[in-house]
């Protein structure tokens, strides 16, 4: 889950300026939490699968703000045979306080927060995050949001297990960082137009965001921590005798497209629907005998998914939603089996304090 989507969901926020970042979600940081995509979920994360991205929307709140966020997280995994094989509840919770400066174009915030798994009593600890969003554009009809997120470690026996939730590469590869502050930076365009008649406000959204994260600590690829597996090295490639430092960086792109309606006898509802296409940018590394040394080119990967959302604003401080998700590998092509997660269904209730 992110992230992100963060881009996009301004189609489905509420005129309130406070309630547009309670129901905005989010996520900056690995699809793990989906929400979760390149940015971990700043009020919640799109991700991954990220909890995702916030919304790059002109509705916000004034000056300094809390926002609460709960919610119910199922993730489904299925086999090549259409079977589910597992299902994957957990609780979280995550409180985020913040302030908008000069004229809200610029946004700072901090975060903690908690997860629950239901065979437990423990609590884990969420990654405590600093989010940066500055606005150098932003309008009724366009936004450009550009972001920095910084997701800090913790201790491993504490962290949320349901920040690695997916296993395909690109959150493998981020699990290998569970140690180290992660860092993201990225650009989120958005475009949207809205349509008012008797029946109530159609709105379309068309939205992109790109985002690359680096470490605060070295990673290494070597033969002992599964890069050979992950693919971070060439099928050809030679035994790594001495690990070396992993010094690419990793970058995605995604491109969204929504749908929203909210119907004129009841305005404080929202309902939309959005595709995603998100390229995932991964290093393969090649040992070149004539230098003595290792070099990469990037083996991209694409991943999609479908959103189907459900907003209601209870109170003018208070949100409760529903959101599905569908992944597929490639452009909307292929089941995604295994430990790869197929559904993914958050029902979320945000507060403003």
């Amino acid at each position: 889950m992110n992230k992100a989507i963060y881009a996009v969901m301004a189609a489905t926020l509420c005129a309130d300026p406070v309630m547009a970042q309670l129901s905005s979600g989010a996520f900056r940081g690995a699809t793990a939490e989906m929400g979760d995509s390149g940015r971990q979920n700043s009020t919640e994360p799109m991700t991954g699968t990220r909890e995702m991205k916030k919304v790059a929307s002109p509705s916000q709140p004034n000056g300094l703000y809390g926002l609460v966020d709960l919610r119910h997280t199922v993730n489904d995994y299925y086999n090549d045979s259409g079977e589910m094989i597992r299902r994957d509840p957990a609780l979280h919770a995550k409180l985020r306080m913040g302030g908008n400066f000069y004229n809200k174009t610029l946004d700072v915030s901090m975060g903690v927060g908690a997860a629950k798994l239901p065979a437990s009593q423990r609590l884990y600890q969420k990654r405590p995050d600093l989010t940066v969003d500055m606005y150098p554009l932003r309008g009724q009809l366009f936004n450009l949001l550009v972001y920095a997120n910084a997701l800090f470690p913790v201790r491993a026996d504490d962290l949320d297990p349901t920040e690695f939730a997916d296993g395909d590469r690109y959150d493998r590869d981020y699990r290998r960082a569970i140690d180290a502050t992660v860092i993201s930076l990225g650009l989120a365009p958005n475009a949207k137009i809205e349509l008012t008649s008797s029946i109530g406000k159609t709105s379309m959204t068309l939205g992109a965001d790109a985002w690359t994260r680096m470490y605060s600590r070295p990673i290494y690829i070597s033969e002992e921590d599964g890069s050979r597996d992950l693919g971070l090295l060439a099928t050809d490639a030679p035994i790594v005798d001495k690990p070396f430092e992993d010094r690419a960086m990793r970058y995605v792109h995604q491109e969204s497209i929504a749908l929203g309606f909210s119907p004129a006898v009841l305005p404080r509802l929202k309902l939309e629907i959005a595709g995603y296409s998100e390229a995932r940018y991964i290093p393969k590394y090649q040992y070149d005998d004539s230098s003595e040394s290792w070099g990469y080119t990037y083996d991209p990967e694409r991943i999609s998914f479908t959103r189907f959302k459900l907003d209601l604003d209870l109170t003018q401080t208070t949100s409760l939603s529903n959101e599905l998700f569908f992944f597929r590998n490639g452009l909307f092509a292929e089941d995604r089996i295994g430990d790869q997660r197929r559904f993914r269904n958050i029902v979320r209730l945000a507060f403003k304090l």
